[in-house]
């Protein structure tokens, strides 16, 4: 079932010209950056997004120009290595082609968050969603106490995620529509 959710959502998100891909991406930003939680938080986890997600390529940089506590997560040993990030240039394509830091300076754990932003491809408005199938952010998100956030575009929401005992739902679902607060 997830497996026919997240050939669905690929082939979804790959029919959002450049254009409105670069729209829709700016308005989610728009509402992530006016979120009280994503305002007063100390340290931030950021995914650096891939071609079809949502972009934060501009929200780290402008976040890290800020002086903010920017982190990034780096797959390592079949699982995310939370890893501080100080310059954009420190990032190389890593695992799956995704940029990732360069190297490890020092891991922080994911107890120290004030929020986790993640990707997906598929949301229901419960706070569940469909990830990549590698289950990296539910080990990571059950060590956290941190305010989950999923962006997502409009397209990427359906009715019910099928769910799992692993599964940690999140704390909020931002879209270039709504703010959706299970």
């Amino acid at each position: 079932m997830k497996n026919a959710i997240r050939n669905q959502m690929r082939e979804q998100r790959q029919t959002l010209s450049p254009a409105l891909h670069a729209e829709k991406s700016k308005e989610i930003r728009h509402r992530l950056e006016g979120f009280p939680a994503f305002k007063t938080a100390g340290k931030m986890l950021i995914y650096v997004s891939a071609k079809e997600e949502v972009d934060t390529h501009g929200l780290i940089k402008d976040a890290l120009k800020q002086g903010r506590k920017v982190y990034v997560p780096k797959i390592q040993n079949g699982s995310i290595a939370i890893c501080p990030l100080y310059e954009w240039k420190d990032l190389e394509p890593g695992t799956f082609g995704i940029l990732e830091p360069c190297e490890i300076l020092e891991e922080t754990r994911p107890e120290e968050m004030d929020i986790i932003i993640v990707p997906g491809l598929a949301f229901d408005v419960h706070g569940h969603r469909v990830g990549y199938g590698k289950g990296y952010y539910d080990k990571l998100l059950k060590r956290t106490r941190g305010y989950k956030v999923g962006l997502a575009f409009c397209e990427q929401m359906i009715e019910k995620v099928p769910t799992e005992t692993h599964d940690v739902p999140l704390d909020l679902i931002i879209t270039d529509k709504a703010l959706i607060t299970p």
